[in-house]
């Protein structure tokens, strides 16, 4: 979306699907975190005004409302600093966060530490979180930006240097394929949110596969930046538009909590996924029972690239870094593909020590080969 020139502005469904997973992921985000640190901290670099045209919340009062749900059951403090860049945008926040508040226990509210600031988000947002000792201690940055490339790579640097900082970016690819080949400082933007000039090479990308390039050069970016842990997948609205979400950690923990925070996001969004690894780039919808046809072909390939054949527990890892499924969806699926005669397990019951190979069906009698050519 274009940057609003507005205080409030319309929720469209990609937005209504983020907040959900935000909600999803702190609500047990923070009493884990809690349970082991005295304050912790969640940040925006593009904070907005705390609420929709339509009065849904925003993403501030969404998280608060899951903070002040955990300060109920934790002792501890959360901190939330929160950049907004319009003034006036900045003013509705603290009011919107001013009445969420207003709900809540006086013991948690003197736990809960709001501090908003208006503000670019780099380098506000930075010098913020260093200012009130913020890194280097549990840290969830979300930067929604509005689409361009507005987040350099130089502040992902500085926070992923701090093994305790998670982030969530959201990248959409369409304004660096439509307009930086031929605009020079749009080009610079790029270099700035990607460090680097290797992404100029979409240029030469078939127009099918520009996303893709992208999308993969943004993950190697994270990456890049100290995060080694990324969940990369794509939110698809009913429209065909389409949104990254890049989730960055160093904990396998914060992985797989992510991964079931997405695959319990409400259906009625009008968004689906698809799973970078699946080369037919068949859409997820979000349902109870969820369709793993692309997680049989993905594991299909990476079994068949194993000459002695992997373990189930390697296989549940693989498709926790590789994959937008869970681990947990592994074990079933395995285990049907061995009826269905497509792997072979050894032993025959799948636990995480199984070994996993494909399939081999011995060989005919002669006289059975025979028969069944006879009519």
């Amino acid at each position: 979306m274009a940057v609003p020139k507005t205080v409030l502005w319309e929720r469209d469904p990609h937005t209504a699907a983020k907040h959900n997973l935000l909600k999803r992921y702190l609500e047990p985000w923070a009493p884990i975190l809690l349970s082991r640190n005295d304050t912790i901290t969640y940040a925006e670099g593009f904070s907005g005004p705390g609420l929709y045209s339509q009065g849904e919340p925003g993403s501030p009062v969404i998280a608060l409302e899951a903070f002040a749900k955990a300060l109920q059951h934790r002792p501890g403090r959360i901190r939330m600093v929160l950049v907004e860049g319009d003034k006036r945008r900045e003013s509705e926040l603290k009011k919107q966060l001013g009445k969420a508040r207003g709900h809540h226990s006086d013991d948690v509210v003197r736990r809960l530490h709001l501090n908003t600031h208006c503000g670019e988000c780099h380098p506000t947002l930075l010098e913020q979180l260093r200012l009130q000792g913020c890194l280097g201690k549990p840290l969830f940055v979300l930067l929604d930006s509005y689409g361009g490339p507005d987040i350099p790579f130089s502040l992902l640097k500085e926070l992923g240097k701090h093994r305790s900082t998670e982030v969530l970016v959201t990248f959409q690819p369409q304004f660096l394929t439509r307009f930086a080949e031929r605009n020079e400082g749009h080009r610079r933007s790029g270099d700035a949110a990607f460090g680097g000039t290797a992404w100029h090479d979409v240029f030469k990308q078939p127009s099918k596969q520009k996303f893709t390039f992208l999308r993969d050069q943004y993950r190697e970016t994270l990456r890049r930046a100290g995060f080694t842990h990324t969940l990369f997948f794509e939110m698809v609205d009913e429209d065909g538009h389409v949104l990254y979400l890049i989730f960055g950690t160093r904990h396998e923990r914060g992985l797989e909590k992510m991964k079931e925070a997405m695959w319990s996001v409400d259906r009625d969004h009008g968004v689906r996924y698809r799973d970078p690894k699946d080369v037919e780039q068949q859409q997820l919808a979000l349902e109870l029972e969820p369709n793993t046809g692309p997680l049989r072909r993905i594991l299909l390939e990476h079994i068949a690239a194993a000459p002695k054949g992997l373990t189930v527990a390697k296989l549940k890892t693989f498709a926790l870094l590789e994959t937008v499924y869970k681990p947990s969806q592994v074990t079933k699926l395995i285990t049907d593909m061995r009826d269905a005669k497509v792997v072979t397990t050894t032993p025959r019951r799948v636990t995480a020590d199984t070994v996993v190979v494909p399939h081999v069906s011995p060989p005919q009698a002669s006289g059975q080969a025979e028969a069944l050519t006879l009519f």
